[in-house]
């Protein structure tokens, strides 16, 4: 059920880690509506699961006010324990309890639940995740997915007012994440949940997100929908997060600083006034469905990465232009 008790806000929240001299987390501000989904994404050290820690309890901020719902978690003279919270947590490991079944530890935290409300939920959550029949296994005889799984609905199933995911998909590889990412996105969906997702991996964050924070030394330095910060990032930092990046200065010279542009935003043909570039070609990668072309602008500026079909064909020293795609 939607409430506004699934709402958070976030009030310039500061922390510092003891014998640290630079704040993992600084001044950092937003608001998350009910059942929303927020990915927040950057690199290792950007400060994304300090960020997450604050939110749970785990770690105490020395300056800010964190609320959920019209409860102050954490603020001036106030603190609330994680126990308190009412916050699930799913980690980069599950952390599956070995000696329960998965049942048990799907129910775990519905101590005070009846039993045959106990059983309905575990074998719903299980049905949702397509893990009906597991329930009397024990963690070791799960594949890494399917223990993800469990962990998921392990933390869904006490119905948290909020769910922070902390690298939930790192551990898998490609095929299975992207099989993992649609589940979960789905059965977080249907259960209407208030979710704060963390992850270094740019496209979990476009995926699962309805809104996605970028992180850079330890502040949010754009929070906006996915297509708007894969169309229009804020910075150069912003779009080098989810791709290389090229500097280009156009050809006739112009004031300021030069663009950046992604190697999909641009493509090649022949030299013309109007190209942003002009060079030749230095080499040629082929990567299977594309090839990457790099081109050295005769201004002896940055070499350019291009992205192109592997149909096209290109020659190494063939001169070229580079421009925007249409």
């Amino acid at each position: 059920m939607i409430t506004l008790a699934n709402s958070l806000t976030v009030e310039k929240v500061s922390l510092t880690y003891p014998r640290s001299q630079f704040p993992s987390v600084s001044e950092i501000s937003f608001n998350l509506a009910p059942s929303q989904i927020l990915s927040i994404v950057g690199k290792s050290g950007s400060g994304k699961s300090s960020l997450l820690r604050a939110i749970s309890g785990l770690e105490r901020p020395q300056e800010g006010r964190i609320t959920l719902g019209e409860t102050l978690l954490s603020g001036p003279g106030k603190f609330l324990r994680p126990d308190q919270r009412k916050i699930g947590l799913v980690s980069q490991s599950g952390d599956l309890f070995p000696h329960l079944t998965i049942a048990q530890n799907v129910t775990y935290g519905l101590k005070k639940w009846r039993r045959s409300a106990k059983k309905k939920r575990c074998l719903n959550l299980l049905e949702a995740v397509g893990l009906t029949g597991l329930e009397k296994r024990y963690p070791h005889q799960l594949s890494g997915g399917e223990a993800q799984r469990v962990a998921l609905i392990r933390a869904l199933a006490p119905r948290p007012a909020l769910l922070l995911m902390d690298e939930p998909f790192s551990n898998l590889d490609t095929m299975l994440r992207e099989h993992l990412r649609r589940i979960t996105v789905e059965v977080l969906r249907k259960e209407q949940t208030t979710v704060l997702f963390v992850t270094h991996h740019p496209y979990d964050a476009l995926a699962v997100g309805d809104q996605v924070a970028v992180m850079h030394h330890a502040k949010i330095i754009q929070y906006a929908s996915a297509r708007t910060i894969w169309e229009n990032p804020a910075s150069a930092e912003v779009a080098a997060l989810f791709g290389s990046i090229n500097e280009i200065q156009n050809s006739e010279g112009k004031s300021g600083p030069p663009d950046w542009l992604r190697s999909d935003q641009i493509t090649l043909g022949s030299e013309s006034p109007e190209c942003l570039a002009k060079g030749k070609i230095t080499a040629i990668e082929f990567l299977g469905s594309f090839q990457q072309i790099f081109v050295q602008p005769d201004d002896q500026s940055q070499e350019i990465k291009i992205k192109v079909p592997a149909s096209q064909s290109y020659n190494l020293g063939e001169r070229v232009g580079v421009r925007r795609n249409p």
